[in-house]
C-alpha cells in the first residue's frame, strides 16, 4: 500500500510519520483491496487566535468499483487529529469488507430459477393413535380441549352417542364437528 503524507504545519516529526504509516497498513489486515492513501494535515486557525491541526484522511480501495473512503478530524496535536481520523477509516474500511462479502452471499430470485422440491415419497404408514372414547358432555370436552393445550379434542356424545370433535380455530374461536354418514 503507497501512503502519501502531505504536511502543511509547521512540521511534522518523522515519528509521526513513521506511526502513520503503520496504521495505515494495519487497513490491509481488514481488507486486502487497500490500493493507496492519502493523509493531509493543515493547520486552521479560529478567532481567538487558537490553532488546531485538521487531518483529512483519503483512502482509495481497488476493485470493481473503486470507492475512495475519506475522514476529517481536528484535534489539538497531530497525533490526536490522526487517531481520530483513523478510528473513522477503519469503520469504513470493516464496513465497506462486510457490504462486499455479504452481497455475494445473498441470491436475488431473479437470477437462480426456482427449483421444485423432490416430493418425498411416503414409505411410512402414518401413526395410529387408539383412543378410548368415554361419554363425555360438551362442556366437559371443552374444558378438557382448554387444559391439553391440544389443537382439537375428540369425544363421545353422552347425548346423542355419537362421535364428535371440538377444535379451536385461528381467531381463537371453538367449534365442534359432528360426522354425518350417509
Amino acid at each position: 500500500m503507497r501512503v502519501v503524507i502531505n504536511d502543511r504545519t509547521d512540521g511534522l516529526k518523522p515519528e509521526l510519520r513513521a506511526y502513520a504509516e503503520r496504521k495505515l497498513a494495519r487497513l490491509e489486515r481488514h481488507f486486502g483491496k487497500v490500493a493507496d492513501a492519502d493523509v493531509d494535515f493543515s493547520e486552521e486557525r479560529k478567532r481567538f487566535g487558537l490553532a488546531t491541526i485538521v487531518c483529512r484522511i483519503n483512502v482509495h480501495v481497488n476493485g470493481r468499483r473503486t470507492p475512495v473512503l475519506s475522514a476529517s478530524e481536528r484535534g489539538v496535536d497531530a497525533q490526536s487529529a490522526l487517531d481520530l481520523a483513523l478510528d473513522k477509516i477503519d469503520r469504513q474500511v470493516v464496513k465497506l469488507k462486510e457490504i462486499r462479502t455479504h452481497r455475494h452471499l445473498e441470491v436475488s430470485p431473479l437470477r437462480v430459477p426456482q427449483q421444485p422440491k423432490p416430493a418425498k415419497p411416503r414409505t411410512e404408514e402414518p401413526e395410529r393413535i387408539r383412543l378410548k372414547l368415554v361419554p363425555k358432555s360438551v362442556e366437559q370436552a371443552l374444558a378438557e380441549l382448554d387444559s391439553d393445550g391440544q389443537a382439537f379434542h375428540v369425544f363421545l356424545d353422552e347425548f346423542s352417542g355419537g362421535i364428535q370433535i371440538a377444535y379451536r380455530r385461528a381467531d381463537g374461536s371453538v367449534a365442534i364437528i359432528e360426522p354425518v354418514v350417509p
